[in-house]
């Protein structure tokens, strides 16, 4: 039996989440060790394995990737792979916080800064593909105020910003 395991406040497992109760996020530092015992312990739910994948693949890219981009690079070691499934485990790893949508570029990252659900501004250089993260609660807080004074529900937030990032505006 898998003992209870607290990797922070985004990932923890326990042995109620381990029996289906509740969910279980794949820490990073487990991925480096597929074989091990605890990355086969929770792995238990149905597509957590492939959810864990996805993450290990946009983790590890430069840049954003699109849904095809990841199903390419998950291809070399499970031929028969389908775009449904790249799909559902991004759309997972997106309720979960781990993964963004690039809106613009209709591509995908790994959350880089440990902000949870928050919205965030996503800048993306449009030169060399750099896309930074950061946390804006209060900018995110004015912009639904703004939208509320209308009436409008704001439901989520997608802020991104393209221009240079400093190495390549330094070039330029």
């Amino acid at each position: 039996m898998c003992p209870s395991v607290d990797f922070g406040s985004r990932f923890t497992a326990s042995r109620a989440a381990i029996r289906g109760v509740g969910r279980v996020l794949i820490p990073y530092r487990l991925l480096k060790t597929p074989g091990s015992n605890e990355a086969r312990c929770y792995m238990t739910k149905r597509g957590e394995k492939i959810r864990a994948e996805i993450f290990s693949v946009l983790q590890s890219a430069h840049g954003a990737m699109s849904a095809y981009d990841v199903l390419h690079r998950l291809q070399a070691s499970r031929p028969k792979i389908a775009p449904t499934t790249v799909y559902n485990g991004l759309a997972a790893l997106i309720k979960s916080g781990c993964v963004h949508r690039v809106e613009s570029l209709k591509a995908y990252i790994a959350c880089q800064a440990d902000i949870g659900h928050q919205s965030s501004v996503l800048s993306i250089c449009d030169e060399c593909g750099t896309i930074e993260e950061r946390a804006a609660p209060r900018l995110v807080e004015n912009l639904s105020g703004f939208v509320e004074e209308t009436g409008f529900l704001p439901q989520r937030h997608v802020i991104e910003v393209h221009g240079l990032c400093s190495s390549c505006s330094s070039t330029a």
